[in-house]
């Protein structure tokens, strides 16, 4: 150990609203001591005001965490850590964990990884101890520019919530996105759940909204007009708030990447809508890529065929998942006793 004590500077997306990135950070911090109990701002002037207050101070010892979210293959990103490690966190090496990357074949609105964006983090790369990611398309694409790299799942399933019984016939929903989304239509896709919800009441169904970033509390009040029938709309800001409203429905069908992610990790089935190639990555590190339907091809009798197969086999999907989640689950902490060995941090951890 050294006599002062080893630093990490938590990169995060957090505080904007986004329970996803939230819930990365409350799964990480709590079994990380030794973390600064602050969040780099991503906004400019924010950061700026950070080093000139006192983000010197220290930086010799302060080493960078990046505890996840679709981070690699942005240009936005790496001018964001390439400025934290010339003014806050010159320390070596860096640490990360089950990070996602940006595909390039997706091209929206304010993606930053166009003109071979991803080749230009080789070097930033080789500043982390190693790179773990968050799924097997990541993998593919970071060891497509010759950057190795070993899949241990998002960091929030982590998330460990109690079991909880099943209800018969409740369909929870999650409809949200980025910046943009494959077909660049979002209405299409709340139509879509709109009558898919539709056809299951028929069949004697129930339906619960469940908004986890306030701003997309439209889509589901919009899907709920169009349906045209009774339906639940419940805010989950918390991760507890989260696993109390998923986890006795009998399946979901999910846009937003953590609403699938804290699904997984309290063994719900989910259907994912692929808004962004991310979500299909993620489905993919638990085994559920075939439940998989992309935004520009979603049509309501596809959903219902993924739906009506879950909640048939609902007991052994949920025994799956909770395998895959469980082997997750184990790779992520024995990364995290890696970074803390590596980092010498000394504390308990959970």
């Amino acid at each position: 150990m050294t006599d002062v004590p080893a630093r990490l500077l938590y990169v995060g997306w957090t505080g904007q609203g986004n329970l996803g990135d939230n819930a990365i950070a409350d799964a990480l911090l709590p079994r990380l001591p030794g973390v600064e109990p602050w969040h780099v701002p991503h906004e400019p002037r924010a950061f700026a005001r950070r080093v000139v207050a006192d983000g010197l101070r220290g930086a010799r010892e302060r080493a960078v965490l990046v505890g996840g979210g679709t981070v690699v293959g942005r240009r936005n990103w790496r001018l964001l850590l390439e400025a934290t490690g010339r003014l806050l966190a010159w320390r070596r090496p860096w640490h990360l964990i089950g990070i996602g990357v940006e595909d390039p074949a997706f091209q929206g609105r304010n993606s930053f990884s166009a003109g071979g964006e991803l080749a230009r983090w080789r070097g930033l790369c080789a500043r982390f101890d190693r790179v773990t990611v968050r799924g097997p398309r990541s993998a593919a694409l970071l060891e497509s520019v010759g950057v190795p790299a070993e899949v241990v799942g998002d960091p929030a399933l982590l998330h460990e919530p109690e079991p909880v019984a099943p209800q018969e016939k409740l369909l929870g929903v999650n409809l949200g996105f980025g910046d943009d989304l494959w077909g660049h239509d979002h209405g299409r896709v709340v139509e879509a759940v709109a009558d898919l919800v539709r056809g299951l009441a028929a069949d004697g169904w129930t339906a619960r909204f469940l908004v986890i970033n306030r701003k997309d509390r439209v889509f589901a009040d919009e899907a709920v007009r169009l349906a045209a029938v009774p339906a639940e709309i419940r805010a989950a800001d918390t991760v507890p708030e989260y696993f109390a409203a998923v986890g006795d429905c009998t399946a979901l069908v999910a846009e937003r990447l953590h609403a699938l992610v804290l699904a997984a990790a309290a063994a719900v089935p989910v259907v994912g809508l692929e808004y962004q190639p991310k979500c299909a990555d993620f489905l993919a590190s638990v085994g559920a890529e075939e439940h998989c339907v992309r935004t520009d091809r979603v049509t309501p009798g596809l959903l219902r065929e993924h739906v009506d197969a879950l909640a048939e086999g609902r007991a052994a999907e949920s025994a799956r998942l909770l395998g895959e989640v469980g082997e997750l689950r184990a790779r992520l902490r024995d990364e995290l006793a890696r970074i803390r060995d590596g980092a010498e941090l000394t504390g308990s951890a959970r």
